[in-house]
This record gives structure tokens, sequence and C-alpha cells, in this order.
């Protein structure tokens, strides 16, 4: 109430300057009292009664009653004639104080002879282009009706003055400014999207047409799942799609990146591709960064030549500036690494792609160059970095919690060797997000009242979450995130392929030291018959001997 108040009419005698015109007072058939003109500068919570936006610039109000409206609302004229969705009858202005016919909006347009709504901010909105004359027909490029393969109708050419609720049917985009529409269905189409074709050849998938048409499919590029009644190119021939923004952002990024041509980074011309499978050291294709290959990756155009470079990669900074390192700034390197030296982050050799320091001889991964920390516990005075996994080769890591080692799922702080399980770290009371600015505190629970108590969303992954479990929380942004969102942990699935490698690993070394132990046994036991039979009395010496070739065994066996 207090910063409802707050945004009403000032006082007579103070903010005369920032009142962009004089007070003006209107009679509103939707409420009992006259409402006053005064404008809004700072940021609130209040929304206009008319259309349930939050109000903003010069708006009319009653003080008595809390009752807002933006200008453009309460000057909405009581009827429109001709309205491009609706031209064969008037429409009337109705105001539904109990949101009963129009959802969120009070205000809307209704036909008194059909039955036909729209709320105030389409009616107002959406109206016919002013007319061309001859000289912008010769540049526009624009026609007033047409026929598009999405739609079996013919869409007109509409105008809308603000930002609508509604999206384009083909890209799911939100409308604002030109649009194609049919009044009768209410089919949206953005300008772009209606020069679409509807097949295409795209560079990620050169090998068979992609046909636009309504899909399911998850996008092969971004792997989101094409929306409700969505449009997306799909291969008619393998199980390849794109949803309408990724085919044409990366339609217009690949003719301009298609080659990639750096000595920097290869000595080969490169050529752009989309991976939809996995390729990693092993199966053939070396990785600039150790990674699985896929997604938009570019590769070498010499056929006698493997290398692969995804194009994160092949933009990343050649120059960087670490916290951990903050003495010298690192340069990143294609050379073959010193693989004694191994990265200085996570103690895990590299192949490929580093950044390094040639004053400290120290060497980073590029992926662990870009790691920044994160997370600010009390046990330590440094802030620590997330580690999904540490170099095998150097189980250096110890928990200075629980004192064991950690190899996977854990914080760390670099230059003090300071790790922390993930099961062994408390919440921290407050940590930064890379999506928001400002820093974010645990809370117990966040009800956000302007959505439904099930509608509660993380502003992190904008899935749903349970207002009752904890979360951080900023509140001058009235940002909620989930913990897991702020806090990560490794992957289930990941973090059990790891521990099924690390245990294979090990059943390799105990089935092969077995091994081992049993041909030395053999041929103990071999030797022991050949001394027998030269030696008769001479077994004093033989168990001298075999007890020397036992600390052998035992250090043979020891790992």
């Amino acid at each position: 109430m207090g910063c409802a108040a707050a945004t009403l009419p000032p006082p007579e005698a103070e903010h005369k300057d920032e009142q962009e015109h004089e007070e003006e007072i209107i009679q509103h058939f939707a409420h009992e009292h006259p409402l006053a003109s005064f404008h809004v500068n700072a940021t609130n919570w209040i929304c206009c009664e008319a259309c349930n936006w939050q109000i903003s610039g010069r708006v009319y109000g009653c003080r008595a009653c809390i009752f807002v409206l933006h200008e453009s609302c309460a000057l909405a004229p009581r009827e429109i004639m001709n309205h491009p969705f609706h031209p064969q009858h008037p429409l009337t202005l109705l105001f539904d104080g109990k949101n009963v016919l129009l959802n969120d909006s009070r205000f809307g347009y209704d036909c008194n002879e059909c039955g036909f709504i729209l709320d105030v901010n389409c009616a107002v909105s959406i109206m016919h282009p002013p007319p061309r004359n001859d000289q912008s027909r010769s540049t526009d490029d624009r026609r007033d009706q047409i026929h598009h393969f999405s739609h079996p109708h013919q869409l007109t050419f509409l105008h809308a003055k603000a930002k609508l609720l509604a999206t384009c049917d083909v890209c799911e985009e939100g409308i604002s400014g030109d649009f194609y529409c049919c009044p009768d269905c209410l089919f949206l189409l953005h300008p772009l999207c209606a020069k679409l074709r509807q097949e295409i050849v795209h560079p990620l998938h050169p090998d068979h047409p992609l046909i636009c048409r309504p899909s399911h499919l998850k996008c092969s590029l971004c792997s989101n799942d094409i929306k409700h009644d969505g449009f997306g190119f799909e291969c008619e021939e393998c199980p390849f799609g794109l949803d309408v923004g990724c085919a044409l952002l990366t339609l217009s990024a690949t003719k301009e990146e298609l080659t990639l041509n750096s000595e920097l980074l290869h000595k080969h011309p490169m050529r752009i591709q989309f991976l939809t499978e996995e390729h990693d050291c092993e199966s053939g294709g070396i990785v600039c960064c150790e990674c699985p290959a896929e997604g938009l990756v570019y590769v070498c155009t010499d056929d006698d030549c493997d290398m692969m470079i995804h194009k994160t990669c092949a933009e990343l900074p050649r120059e960087s500036e670490h916290p951990v390192h903050p003495q010298h700034p690192l340069l990143l390197s294609n050379e073959p690494p010193d693989k004694s030296n191994p990265c200085f982050a996570c103690l895990e050799s590299s192949r490929r792609f580093t950044y390094c320091c040639d004053y400290c001889k120290i060497q980073f991964h590029a992926h662990c160059a870009m790691r920044r920390p994160t997370l600010k516990h009390p046990r330590h005075e440094h802030s620590l970095s997330y580690f999904d996994k540490i170099g095998r080769e150097l189980y250096r890591a110890q928990c200075n919690v629980c004192y064991d080692y950690c190899r996977i799922d854990f914080y760390r702080c670099v230059p003090c060797n300071y790790n922390l399980h993930f099961s062994c770290l408390p919440l921290p009371p407050s940590a930064k997000h890379e999506f928001h600015f400002h820093q974010l505190v645990l809370r117990d629970r966040v009800v956000d009242e302007h959505y439904d108590y099930e509608e509660q969303f993380c502003d992190v992954c904008e899935t749903l979450r349970n207002p009752e479990l904890g979360v951080y929380y900023c509140e001058d942004c009235n940002y909620a995130a989930d913990i897991d969102c702020v806090i990560p942990k490794a992957n289930l699935e990941k973090r059990r392929q790891m521990e099924d490698t690390m245990l294979k690993q090990l059943d390799e070394q105990i089935a092969s030291k077995e091994a081992g132990a049993e041909t030395l046994k053999i041929k103990m036991e071999m030797a022991q018959k050949e001394w027998d039979l030269m030696h008769p009395n001479g077994q004093n010496t033989f168990y001298s001997l075999c007890a020397s070739v036992s600390i052998d065994l035992i250090l043979r066996l020891s790992f």
C-alpha cells in the first residue's frame, strides 16, 4: 500500500518540474471517483487496472482507492469501428471487474452481435498500416495481403503500436511492429518469417533438404523441444531438425563463418559442420579441448588430418587474465603441452588447447582458464571454483573436511589446494550466479505474489519450483533461483560413468597383478622341483632364494 501511495500524484508544491503536463481530471466510466493525471518515473510493482501491465509514464489514478490506469487505457475510445480483426461489426469498450471474460485484462472490446472479444491492448495497439506513397512503394517490398504455406487463408498486413502478448505462430517469438494476420483464425506471422521458404538446404545439414512444417522434434542445435504447434525445419530422411530461430541464426552465421583460417588454431583451413553424434579423441577425431565434438564444429579440410575445433573454442580470447594467477596474463597455445606439467587447476594432463604462462611455467586447460571462483565459503578466505573431476594421475586433492580424496564433484581453491566435497559442503548463506549481477541470499521460502502459488518459477532454469523449498534470492530484483542451479552438482549419470570407469581401471589393474602373481607362483614351483633334483640336501639355500623372490613379488604386486 505504501508503494502504491508513493506513486500517486505528489503534493502540489513538490516535483513541479517533473510533471510533463498540467494535472488533468477526468471522470472514467470504470471508476466512481474522478481520476487525476500524474507521471510515474520509478520502477514499481503496481499494475494498470485495465490491462494488468506495470504502470509507467503518464497515468491516471484515484488516490483514495489506489485505482490507476495507463494514459492510453484511460483514454481508449468507447467504440471502435472497422477493427482489422473484426471489421464487420463495431466493438464496444467494457469493464470486466471480476476478470471473468478477459483473464488478466479487465478492459476489453466486445461485439454485441457475435460475442467477439479483444483485450484493450490488442484492440488499441493493432491497426492498419499507413498508406504508402509512390516513392515508398519502390523501396518497400511489403505486400498488403499474402498467401503463405504455413496457413490456408489469406494473411493481411497490420501494425502493432506496442508489443502484444501473442506470439508469431511460426517462430513463437513476440509480436511488435509490423506483422501479418489472419483475422478469422488469429494466425500471426512476422514479416521475416513470411519470407521463409518451405524447403531449404542448410549448411549444417547439406546432404538433405529441410522442410518447414509443424514439428514436435527436438532442435538438433539447442536441444530444446519445439513448442506446441510450433514450426520447425525437418529432414525427411534422418532425425535432424532445427527450430525456426536456430535455423535463421545459423543460416546467417554459417554464411559468414563457413570457413576458419587461423594459423594459431590450426595449420590447415577448416569448414564448419554440425555434428549430431559425439566424436571424442579415442574414436578418431582429435578435439581441441578433448570434450565431445558435437554441435557446431570446425573440421579440417585436409583428408589426412582429423582435427576438430568447437566453434566456441575457435572464439576463445587469445589472452586471458585469471584470478588464480593474476600476476601474468595467460596466452592461448595450440602447441603440444608438457605432459609432465598438468593443468594447474584440475591436475589433469592435456593434449591440446591450453592457456600458458611462460614466466611461471604453468598451464591451464582452456575450460579451466575460463572457470571463475564463484562460491564464498566461511571455512576459507578465498572463493571456491566447482570441478566435476580431477586428474587421476595425481590424486593430490584431499577434502579439508573429511580428509578423503576429491576425485569428482567438489569445490576447490586452486592456489591454496583447499578442497571440499559437495557432500561435505554446507550451503553458504550467499552465492553469486553468472546470470545475475547481484549477490543471492539463501532463503528458507520465497513466494512471488505476482504469480499463483502453483506457478512459482526458478529464474535460472525457468522451470517450476516448489515454493516451500529453500532458494537463493535477490530481493532488489525479485530474482529466485533453485539451490541446485546456483550450487551445481555433477550430473548423476556422468558421476556414475566416472565411477564405473574408475572401477573398471581398478579391476584391470587387479587382474593384471593376479595374472603376474600366478605366473611367479608357477615359476617358483618349477624352480623348486629343479632345485630338489639338483640339490637333494640344499633345502635351506632354496628357502633363502624363495624368500628373496617373495619380497620381489610383494613389491611388484603393491600399488
